[in-house]
């Protein structure tokens, strides 16, 4: 054993990644490998990595679809209270309603294409998604979930989109 594996054997995990951190950026690529080869070896008992991947897979698919509906949900009650603002105005514009009106259809179409993206890839996992919402102790709100039940197409672009991306939040992708 050469002086420097006795040295690498006495870096503690602290020392260690400081060394290896200094070899790397110098671009040391022999020193690197032997402060990673000569690192202590240990053995583990934890419960399967794959289940804890696949839970916080599952979970981020769900905060991540949550945050996407509630914002959109937000965005339609704003719009809404314009829309009720602007039908008691002495000057009502009724292009300026139609427009809000065009709006109020496009946020409940992206509510509706993030659920059904959301909504079918738990199915495709065997979760119920208002569940797997619950286990994180979370729900929609109350307007959310009204406006997830609209009938209303979803906007077709983002649907697609949200579906892959809820494809490849649950870890499927």
């Amino acid at each position: 054993m050469s002086i420097n594996d006795k040295l690498y054997s006495t870096l503690g995990p602290a020392q260690r990644v400081v060394a290896v951190v200094s070899a790397m950026a110098r671009r040391d690529d022999p020193e690197t490998t032997r402060l990673m080869d000569t690192a202590p070896v240990s053995r583990y008992q934890a419960q399967d990595l794959e289940f804890w991947r696949r839970l916080r897979c599952a979970e981020r698919m769900g905060m991540h679809a949550l945050v996407m509906i509630e914002q959109e949900a937000t965005t339609y009650l704003h719009r809404l209270a314009a829309m009720g603002i602007l039908v008691h105005q002495p000057d009502f514009d009724l292009d300026m309603a139609h427009r809000l009106e065009a709006l109020l259809t496009e946020a409940v179409g992206s509510i509706k294409a993030y659920w059904l993206a959301y909504a079918t890839t738990c199915a495709d996992i065997g979760l119920e998604p208002v569940e797997l919402l619950a286990s994180m102790g979370v729900a929609l709100s109350p307007a959310a979930r009204m406006l997830t039940e609209k009938e209303t197409e979803p906007d077709a672009e983002l649907l697609a989109s949200a579906s892959a991306l809820m494809q490849q939040l649950s870890g499927r992708n």
